[in-house]
């Protein structure tokens, strides 16, 4: 059997299998193909996408295994409305049909970005657009979702069928980005 199947619907190739079976996607073109999108369609995000979205974020690691988070499937439409007024104004939050909230422990952020980028790109390979939200109002966010005080609203998460391909972005040459051994302080020449 060529393709070794995860338990969250990512399916895996061995080397040297080419193509796709049933739609699903090559983990290196899941990762180079996942772009931010910010215009959806009003397609609804069926229930079986969003159980395998929500198994990519139980089974993401943590450190020590503690899974110190909680993730809000926000689709309710006054609050996506809500939560979009306390983001900019970023009308694609109410757009999308569905807005993830990553909660955490205060601390535990790192953790909540993996798992994040796993359910990304789960998205990415059943078909869904997506755009991770850094810049919204975390105190209003906090009292539209009822999440204590005592929780960090870590990041948002847009996930919807996609109304835009948009194109890849270029990206710094691999000398910008990695060293070897040590910081070095400019790119080589």
């Amino acid at each position: 059997m060529p393709m070794l199947a995860g338990t969250c619907g990512v399916v895996v190739r061995r080397r040297g299998t080419r193509g796709r079976e049933d739609g699903d996607m090559e983990l290196r073109d899941v990762i180079t193909g996942r772009r931010s999108v910010r215009k959806y369609s009003k397609r609804k995000v069926g229930q079986a996408k969003v159980r395998r979205l929500q198994k990519a974020l139980q089974i993401a690691p943590t450190a020590g295994n503690r899974q110190n988070f909680q993730f809000i499937f926000v689709t309710d439409e006054q609050k996506r409305r809500q939560i979009a007024a306390k983001a900019g104004h970023q009308e694609f939050l109410f757009d999308a049909p569905l807005i993830v909230a990553a909660v955490c422990k205060p601390g535990a952020e790192f953790d909540v970005a993996i798992a994040i980028d796993h359910m990304i790109l789960v998205a990415t390979d059943e078909g869904l657009g997506s755009c991770w939200i850094g810049w919204f109002e975390r105190g209003p966010v906090r009292r539209i979702l009822g999440i204590p005080r005592s929780e960090a609203v870590a990041i948002l998460v847009t996930v919807g069928y996609a109304a835009e391909t948009p194109k890849a972005r270029p990206r710094k040459p691999l000398a910008e980005l990695i060293a070897t051994d040590a910081y070095r302080k400019s790119a080589p020449k």
